[in-house]
């Protein structure tokens, strides 16, 4: 398992879904589960760029991690190879309580390395104001933008200290160039094969968005 950082526009569900669509690994987005929660406060503290409530986040991304996992079994016990399927986390942990929470619920021992996304402050900002999402206002953008700046340093260092790979990658460039950068440090950690990038090709049918799985099976 990895996770993406990086601050609101940085690029990390784009890069988590080509990653998925490319490897048939799993796309688990943090705000995608919230949202498919369907709950006004959640709704309104995304909107708003606020904290969300623990209990809530952590129990539907355990689910759903839960539901990944199972995938990737089943996948791992079909192909039977050399690099397995892994989930890629999208926006979590979004803060130091989240990651604590993942090193006492022994989540932190799947996690094998975090990219951190670097963009430049007016790129973010160029992509932010054109991709006309709801909770895109001014305001949410600079409280997510606070809220990110605030807890980067101190979920990167704990990460570190239990034992997760961290790497920064340039995120300011094409989707492409970043996905080659991200890639590279894949293949330096050993969770594809080396120098043997493939084409980027249509989602394949397993790579499909946790939060709609998780979200059908509450219906």
């Amino acid at each position: 398992m990895i996770t993406l950082f990086g601050a609101p526009g940085a690029g990390k569900t784009e890069q988590g879904k080509l990653l998925a669509a490319k490897y048939n690994w799993k796309w688990v987005s943090y705000r995608d589960l919230l949202m498919s929660l369907r709950d006004r406060d959640i709704r309104f503290a995304l909107e708003h760029g606020m904290f969300i409530d623990d209990d809530k986040a952590t129990k539907v991304l355990n689910q759903a991690l839960t539901e990944a996992n199972l995938a990737n079994n089943n996948y791992r016990w079909r192909m039977r190879g050399q690099y397995p399927s892994q989930i890629i986390l999208d926006g979590f942990p979004a803060d130091y309580r989240q990651t604590k929470w993942m090193i006492e619920n022994g989540k932190i021992k799947d996690l094998k390395g975090a990219i951190v996304l670097r963009v430049p402050r007016g790129e973010l900002w160029r992509r932010l104001v054109t991709r006309k999402r709801v909770d895109d206002t001014r305001a949410a953008i600079e409280r997510r933008q606070d809220l990110y700046d605030r807890n980067i340093t101190g979920m990167i260092r704990t990460l570190t200290m239990n034992g997760v790979l961290v790497r920064e990658v340039d995120g300011g460039n094409s989707p492409q160039d970043v996905l080659a950068r991200i890639e590279e440090v894949l293949a330096d950690w050993e969770m594809i094969p080396p120098k043997q990038y493939t084409q980027i090709t249509e989602r394949a049918p397993g790579a499909l968005d946790i939060a709609s799985i998780f979200y059908s099976t509450r219906s």
